[in-house]
């Protein structure tokens, strides 16, 4: 039986690969475990696929669920070489994995990477943001998920915070 520093052995030597030897991402690497089992093994991967969102966390993951023939990975850990980012913790978190280990922490980093910029720029009112999202067409798309509710038999609405 592996142990939990097998795993995240697996995710730093992805690291190491991916930006030492293949050089096809920045050096981030990360495991998806399924019942002490592997499913998949991935490095960044932003160079070669010129795809922003090629993180390994996001590739893992991407290939996880192909190995498991489902976006449900609610039984699976996810060991990666650093602390993920926004989106992957948020891809993580979608997929429903249950636990996430990490080597290298965001201080270890943040010369390189400034990850925490991403979450406090979140945290911000949209008007405040870096990208200063805009809201368009908020009923027609409201129409749509009225239809999706009616199409699955849904018949709750969301909950509004009290200040819309």
């Amino acid at each position: 039986m592996q142990s939990n520093t097998s795993f995240m052995a697996m995710a730093i030597a992805a690291m190491q690969r991916t930006a030492l030897e293949e050089r096809s991402g920045e050096p981030f690497g990360a495991v998806v475990v399924k019942d002490n089992q592997v499913l998949a093994v991935a490095g960044n991967s932003v160079y070669r696929d010129k795809d922003p969102t090629a993180h390994a966390e996001i590739n893992a993951i991407r290939a996880a669920c192909q190995a498991v023939g489902s976006w449900d990975l609610s039984d699976c850990v996810l060991y990666t070489s650093c602390q993920c980012c926004p989106m992957c913790y948020s891809a993580a978190a979608w997929a429903g994995i249950k636990k996430i280990y990490y080597a290298a922490g965001w201080d270890d980093y943040n010369d390189i990477y400034d990850d925490q910029a991403i979450s406090r720029d979140l945290q911000q009112p949209d008007e405040s943001k870096a990208l200063a999202p805009e809201q368009l067409m908020r009923l027609d798309a409201v129409a749509v998920w009225q239809a999706v509710r009616l199409d699955r038999g849904i018949t709750t609405t969301p909950a509004r915070p009290p200040n819309v």
